[in-house]
């Protein structure tokens, strides 16, 4: 029986006020993810709660702690997570909400999904030999993708241009106290940029855009936490109640965001996701939200389930080992690029890196770039340190301390300091002071490494006695500080290069 009841009409205001309030909480959690990094507002918690994290991070404890409440959370309430808390839902919610007047949304009666687990299949599969396409379809890491390298650098930058043609000028006391609290609160006080953020983008917001033909279609077809969430809310305890419906007018199946209500006003207890749009107010036939005795036997009625036929099964493993072969063939488990320090091997890297991009948000020079495709197919989106953009600062060690899945360990400074993630070469064809015979001591200047892993030697150069830079790789670090600054550039090449060890 019922022990508490959820059927008042102030369920739904609670509930758009709750996921408001989240959402809100969760893009503030996101934008505060940089240096000094909170302790209690670190968004890698957030993260965490997938449980995609813990399979791709080999069942990683933390995670895998952090996962397991959730599961019990939603063993209790349901598929509450997807409709109250993941902020990509909240988004497709409100995209919903606005086009409302202009689409009016015609369902059928539900019947079971099978794409979006056949698909939770498949990339499962692929995670256990060795290609891991999950970071492509999980909600929280593509919202966070999108949030990190286009909406926070965009209003960060714009921000910073806006107070400083202000600032130029004589802006006078208020003026500066305001972009004192913006400077020390809101806005980095540099650009801040990432590569190929138009793909990123579009990978962000070509999902939201299937709500123009369903609402929540990615949470309906595809999500894999979703999926997986699904499954466990399939036996929760908490149980949609309603009057059985003669009229079949079809007012609550064409209103449920996720087709869950079906024609005869039952429903697919696995596809509910608490939305709220079925309480009473929608029709004359009453509907609650109910917790059961967990292990007080219940009467279930039977959902008809064609099962897996032999077409799906062929299909899909099709889909599968074809998937595999691409990898195989276009992967790239040797490392060609520059990552951050405490990064495993390349292969587990790519494994275990859910793609999330805090690293590259905290980066505090902004050197942490998202790769394309310079490390193979199965590297897309994965760190690396671009020297064009930014450096590896020799003391910090705010990349492991946000990675969600220990794809980067986390290092002490000490530990870090001595973590050797390149090497430098000198370009004597474009460095000055072997080419031109002038003097250049900028890459030796700010070698961090306190005994200097550039070093200067007298030679003479073009009948010029000048000091010359060379290296000692044993003490290179490979930070990239001496590329970054190197004023020496020709033929898209500086006169200091590091190269990924």
């Amino acid at each position: 029986m019922a022990v508490w009841k959820l059927g008042e009409m102030k369920i739904k205001t609670i509930k758009i006020i709750t996921q408001s309030f989240i959402f809100a909480f969760i893009c503030l959690a996101f934008w505060y993810l940089r240096y000094p990094l909170s302790n209690w507002f670190n968004a890698t918690y957030f993260f965490q709660l997938s449980s995609i994290a813990t399979l791709v991070s080999g069942f990683f404890v933390v995670t895998l702690l952090v996962s397991v409440g959730l599961l019990i959370f939603t063993f209790i309430f349901g598929r509450i997570f997807c409709g109250w808390v993941c902020p990509y839902g909240t988004l497709m919610d409100v995209i919903a909400f606005l086009i409302g007047p202009l689409r009016k949304y015609k369902e059928n009666n539900p019947k079971i999904i099978k794409s979006k687990y056949f698909l939770f299949m498949v990339l499962t599969i692929l995670t256990f030999l060795g290609f891991q396409l999950f970071y492509l379809f999980e909600p929280v890491t593509i919202f966070a993708r999108g949030f990190y390298f286009t909406v926070y650098s965009v209003k960060n930058n714009l921000l910073l241009d806006f107070f400083y043609k202000i600032m130029s000028g004589n802006p006078g006391a208020v003026i500066e106290g305001i972009y004192s609290i913006f400077k020390s609160s809101i806005i980095e006080n540099r650009h801040v940029v990432f590569n190929n953020q138009l793909i990123t983008f579009s990978f962000f917001i070509i999902p939201l855009l299937l709500v123009f033909i369903k609402k929540r279609f990615w949470c309906r077809y595809i999500c894999p936490l979703g999926t997986f969430l699904a499954v466990v809310a399939k036996f929760s305890i908490i149980k949609r109640q309603s009057e059985i419906c003669d009229t079949k007018c079809g007012r609550c199946v064409n209103e449920c965001r996720m087709n869950a209500i079906k024609n005869d006003n039952s429903y697919m207890k696995q596809e509910c996701v608490l939305c709220m749009d079925c309480v009473p107010g929608l029709c004359e036939k009453e509907s609650k939200f109910i917790f059961l005795y967990p292990f007080k036997k219940q009467e279930i009625k039977k959902e008809i389930n064609t099962g897996v036929t032999r077409k799906d099964f062929i299909l899909w493993t099709m889909v599968a080992v074809s998937l595999f072969a691409v990898k195989k063939t276009f992967g790239n488990d040797q490392r060609n690029i520059i990552r951050p320090p405490g990064a495993s091997d390349e292969e587990v890297f790519k494994q275990k890196c859910i793609r999330c991009g805090n690293c590259m948000k905290a980066c505090i020079t902004n050197g942490l770039q998202p790769v394309l495709l310079e490390s193979g197919l199965d590297g897309v989106w994965t760190p690396k340190l671009d020297a064009n953009i930014g450096y590896c600062e020799y003391g910090c060690v705010l990349c492991g301390e946000v990675c969600p899945t220990q794809a980067i360990e986390k290092l002490t400074q000490s530990q870090k300091m001595q973590t050797k993630i390149g090497i430098a070469k000198i370009q004597k064809d474009v460095c000055v002071p072997w080419k031109d015979g002038l003097e250049c001591l900028v890459c030796e200047e700010h070698c961090p490494v306190p005994s200097k892993a550039i070093k200067l030697q007298r030679t003479i150069i073009a009948g010029n006695e000048i000091d010359v830079p060379y290296i000692e790789e044993e003490l290179c670090v490979g930070c990239a500080i001496c590329e970054n600054k190197c004023p020496a550039f020709e033929n898209n090449k500086k006169g200091i290069v590091v190269e990924p060890i």
